[in-house]
């Protein structure tokens, strides 16, 4: 998901590239980093991915921000459970303590009625207990001073010195087309702005992934739960209906965000493709010229 325009709308993203959030952008990227290294089964670096992505995301977009969250707390317990130690278990308590604190902040008593506050507190309720029963084996243990913070790395040796570069002769001046130099510098600006405006749209992708992504594992979560209780949800159920059009605004906003972003960053790049090419094109210097019966074509 690109996490740097996840409310992103078509009058929006008609914007200059420029106006584009570089923290947002950044946590983008962070999240991403991470959904790779989860895969790849590092569920420590997975989890310092989603920490910096989630410290870039705005209290406001309070969903987005519980799902990075959520797989946050799934990557530092999969990380204790690998052996990584009980750091990674504080850590769970203190973010989820600050989360739920950051939401009742934010809307007061109707925070104890949103799903991801509910879904918040059961999964603090779990870390407890892993909590208490790491303290009944290791009594010492004080999460308030135990981090998951790493030891720097060693300094690298510096590098080798490189080899003197070999001057290659240069090429015979050909002054540059004054026209030809206008059209690539005309070309280079519109393939810039129309890319980064598909950039925009692939945040409104991402985001859209992101929020459906939640709604749908919270409607799995909910709706094994009233299995489990021999009380199956019904369709009406207000919860229920909320997720449902959480997912359906996801999907919406994912493929929107693709289709136009597809368009945009294909036509910028060809674009940016275009202006290179005519600004590194030589410029022709063959004239006609007077010889013998007739005019005599020269380089």
């Amino acid at each position: 998901m690109s996490l740097g325009t996840p409310l992103a709308t078509p009058t929006a993203a008609a914007a200059p590239a420029a106006a584009a959030d570089p923290a947002l952008e950044a946590a983008t990227k962070r999240y991403q980093e991470g959904i790779t290294e989860r895969d790849a089964g590092d569920f420590v670096t997975a989890a310092e991915s989603f920490t910096a992505a989630l410290k870039d995301i705005p209290a406001k977009s309070r969903e987005i921000r519980a799902s990075v969250l959520f797989e946050l707390v799934d990557a530092r317990r999969n990380a204790f459970a690998e052996g990584e130690g009980p750091a990674q278990i504080c850590e769970c308590e203190r973010v989820l303590d600050g989360y739920l604190a950051e939401v009742k902040q934010l809307l007061g008593a109707r925070a104890e009625k949103l799903p991801d506050t509910r879904k918040a507190r059961k999964l603090l309720a779990e870390v407890r207990k892993q909590i208490a029963a790491i303290k009944a084996e290791n009594p010492a243990l004080d999460c308030a001073a135990t981090t998951v913070e790493r030891p720097a790395p060693e300094p690298e040796a510096p590098p080798e010195p490189a080899p003197p570069p070999v001057v290659a002769p240069e090429p015979e001046p050909t002054g540059p087309d004054p026209a030809q130099l206008r059209r690539a510098r005309t070309l280079m600006i519109a393939g810039g702005v129309t890319t980064g405006v598909g950039g925009l749209f692939l945040g409104l992708m991402a985001g859209g992934l992101v929020i459906g992504r939640g709604a749908e594992r919270d409607g799995e979560s909910w709706t094994q739960k009233a299995i489990d209780d021999g009380a199956p949800l019904s369709e009406d159920d207000p919860a229920l209906q909320s997720l449902v059009r959480r997912g359906r605004t996801g999907n919406q906003l994912a493929i929107a965000g693709g289709v136009v972003a597809t368009v945009f960053v294909a036509a910028g790049v060809a674009m940016l493709v275009l202006g290179l090419r005519a600004r590194k094109a030589r410029p022709s210097r063959a004239a006609l010229v007077p010889g013998g019966p007739g005019l005599t074509l020269r380089f």
